[in-house]
């Protein structure tokens, strides 16, 4: 119809991430689109186009299975996965994009296809990481993990210990498993009241860290950066990967945002001052938060197509 009419299509989800308007075009919502099934002998689910993490969630772990979702449960699963999708878990297993098995979506052309690494490999290359540029997919299946609980949570610091963390952090992140997640953010948290004491309208750095193992482990592995500076809350501990969400704190409900990204080989010490220099708790910006994420281990080899996880 769009085509025949001379019109544009957007399409939308969960409303997570949009980049531009789409005045004088077809919008095309997902939302109601809400069908989970999980198949945990293959090891696999498979989501409609308007699911989100929480829903993939709750349906896995009675298997004692979990997928590589991200920081937020309340993101769509389909929007998320062919971005790429980074979490807590893919230093061990990889990008979302990796897991999948079959894309169900609809191109330019009207035509809905079955699409996997047989039928289409081409499609099927492009669209796990090209987003919104090759159809509107209608529903992933994907492969899950076998992981029910993890060792994590954040530890934030004084702004004060900007320096101190991050130098800290720079020396300690390299040195962590693959089973292992980090990163750490310079925040400045609004004077809301949904914010507690003594962190509402402060300035704060939050090192987030994960770790798929033993919780005597993990223990011994997030004990050094405990050590960075004053500590204004811990919350490091063991718990269901479902409430991953508490790691990094993300909002819940939508925010406006702004946001640019780049990759780094290596972070020296130079890089650190200059990045306090100028977004540091001495600096008046209007950034709210400014993060450095350790990456590497399986987000740094070539998977397989999809890539399949072992019993």
């Amino acid at each position: 119809w769009a085509r025949e009419h001379g019109l544009a299509v957007a399409v939308q989800s969960t409303g997570h991430g949009p980049i531009r308007s789409a005045d004088g075009a077809v919008l095309v919502t997902t939302s109601r689109m809400r069908q989970v099934t999980v198949d945990p002998v293959r090891r696999t689910a498979t989501a409609a186009a308007g699911v989100r993490w929480a829903e993939v969630l709750s349906a896995a772990a009675p298997h004692g299975l979990a997928p590589l979702s991200g920081s937020s449960s309340q993101v769509g699963v389909v929007g998320y996965t062919l971005g790429g999708g980074i979490g807590c878990l893919s230093r061990q297993f990889g990008f979302a994009a990796d897991l999948v098995e079959r894309v169900e979506m609809v191109t330019g052309d009207g035509q809905v296809r079955q699409v996997d690494e047989h039928s289409d490999p081409d499609l099927f290359w492009a669209v796990r990481g090209g987003k919104g540029n090759f159809g509107i997919v209608t529903s992933l299946e994907f492969g899950l993990v076998p992981v029910v609980e993890i060792y994590g949570g954040g530890v934030m610091f004084a702004g004060s210990a900007a320096r101190d963390v991050l130098h800290s952090f720079r020396k300690w992140a390299p040195t962590l498993p693959e089973s292992a997640s980090a990163s750490v953010a310079m925040l400045r948290l609004p004077p809301v009241e949904e914010i507690p004491e003594p962190l509402r309208g402060q300035f704060v750095v939050h090192v987030r860290f994960a770790y798929n193992g033993p919780a005597a482990e993990g223990e011994r592995l997030v004990a050094p950066m405990r050590e960075a500076g004053e500590v204004l809350v811990d919350t490091v501990g063991p718990m269901p990967y479902a409430a991953a969400d508490a790691i990094h704190q993300d909002p819940t409900e939508p925010v406006s945002a702004w946001e640019r990204g780049r990759l780094l080989r290596e972070l020296p010490a130079e890089a650190v001052d200059n990045l306090v220099a100028v977004a540091g708790p001495d600096v008046d910006v209007p950034l709210i938060m400014v993060e450095l994420r350790l990456l590497g281990g399986a987000l740094a080899r070539q998977p397989e197509v999809p890539r399949r996880v072992r019993p």
